[in-house]
């Protein structure tokens, strides 16, 4: 039960951060406090959430000590963007450093699950699910969590590290189906998923092979959206490599 407790926190964490929010919310919460009290309200919510099937008052007093330790890290993150110059560059390390303090934050309080166990128990409608399923509820979300992270927050942080290396033609003239490219991603990194689960590693240069055969063009033509092209495609690759070992082995 341990981990499938800290599960739910990371499940929630990535469901607070990632999808309660729009992108045109992460914007605005950068500059409007009022915003950033609406994401940290949103955050709060999917951490209560997420944590009802399996309903403790401890585990309650944590939740809203996360909440309120990411509505701090959040709130210091405004106060640098608005009260101190930052280069364009810098965003993508403003965001990382962000989400590692969160991450940090999680980790701990899985730590201190770990040494003081908390007596929680599924409620009777999902233990009966459970049980007639017979589902393994630690692997069931482990899945859950990678999956979840391989579409929203991959793209993100993907965007963020990659901004500053985008060809500058590339910002103003935009080939091909619009948001394309995310979706493209995505399905990428699924199929790596499911290569990666069926132990079939040599397949996954199949659908790198088959990207780079739909941008040959541009990339025998367009040094620099060839690297570009390369960092996205390997930093894609590496993301999922290290969440499927981290999560699911």
């Amino acid at each position: 039960m341990g981990k499938d407790v800290w599960l739910l926190l990371f499940i929630g964490h990535v469901l607070g951060d990632f999808y309660l929010q729009s992108s045109s919310l992460a914007t605005l919460k950068e500059i409007s406090a009022k915003k950033l009290g609406l994401h940290c309200f949103f955050y709060l919510v999917a951490m209560i959430g997420v944590t009802l099937p399996i309903f403790n008052w401890s585990l309650l007093s944590i939740v809203i000590v996360l909440s309120v330790l990411h509505t701090v890290i959040d709130g210091l993150k405004f106060l640098l963007t608005n009260h101190v110059s930052i280069k364009k560059d810098k965003n993508a390390t403003v965001f990382l450093a962000n989400q590692g303090l969160h991450i940090l934050v999680l980790l701990l309080a899985a730590s201190y699950i770990k040494i003081y166990p908390i007596e929680t128990n599924y409620i009777t409608g999902v233990k009966f699910l459970i049980n007639t399923f017979n589902v393994d509820m630690e692997h069931f979300l482990s899945w859950i969590l990678i999956l979840l992270l391989l579409v929203r927050p991959c793209s993100i942080i993907i965007k963020k590290v990659l901004n500053r290396y985008r060809p500058r033609n590339e910002e103003e003239r935009e080939e091909g189906v619009p948001n394309a490219g995310a979706l493209i991603g995505v399905l990428e990194r699924l199929f790596i998923l499911l290569m990666l689960s069926v132990n079939q590693f040599t397949a996954i240069g199949f659908v790198l092979t088959a990207k780079s055969i739909a941008r040959y063009n541009k990339i025998s033509e367009n040094p620099q959206f060839a690297e570009y092209y390369l960092l996205g495609t390997l930093m894609s690759t590496l993301l999922i490599i290290i969440s499927y070992f981290l999560i699911l082995l």
